[in-house]
């Protein structure tokens, strides 16, 4: 079985993943696979060609920080990043899956936003109101604008709701929506 997980900025797909992996699910971050892919020798040689050494840490590695900056202000190179990381993603993701026998749970905030669903069991959808994934995003350290500005770069949440074909809200507390993915689970494996 294989499940795509979706949500956007500040929904908890992370903290629902977790439960997901409590049942039993091999889960794959997409995000974990994109800071493998940003910091892979290829990667960091295109992305400073184009933005210069501001965008690589004194240790060598991307200035995630910068270059969320930089990406999140101007959409062209927004495209520009995902046209170099996203095929290695993918890749990176096929690897990670190759025991057949189990079951995964693909992490991917832009699921539906890259056509990711073609070989999926299912979709799942994470989702919160405005309010709390802005307090959210700002208890991580975010600006207001900041966290607004990378809320409105996605997908709206409502479009990646009506796209699911399951969805788990979550405003509410760790229990709620740890019962949340327990029904989710219990109707996937059905």
């Amino acid at each position: 079985m294989v499940i795509g997980l979706t949500g956007g900025i500040g929904c908890g797909k992370s903290t629902a993943a977790a439960f997901f992996k409590s049942h039993g699910f091999v889960v794959i971050d997409s995000d974990v696979l994109a800071h493998q892919a940003l910091n892979e020798p290829k990667t960091l040689a295109q992305l400073k060609s184009r933005w210069g050494s501001a965008c690589i840490q004194n240790d060598g590695t991307a200035n995630r920080e910068w270059i969320g900056k930089k990406v999140f202000s101007d959409p062209a190179e927004k495209v520009f990043l995902e046209l170099i990381t996203h095929p290695r993603i993918a890749a990176l993701r096929q690897e990670a899956m190759a025991d057949t026998s189990k079951s995964y749970l693909l992490e991917i905030p832009l699921l539906f936003e890259l056509g990711l669903t073609k070989g999926l069991n299912a979709t799942v959808c994470v989702a919160s109101s405005d309010e709390v994934r802005l307090q959210r995003l700002e208890s991580r350290g975010l600006s207001r604008a900041d966290a607004q500005s990378r809320i409105n770069a996605q997908m709206p949440i409502s479009e990646k709701v009506k796209n699911s074909n399951y969805l788990i809200w979550n405003d509410g507390s760790l229990d709620f929506l740890k019962a949340e993915v327990d029904k989710c689970v219990q109707t996937l494996k059905g």
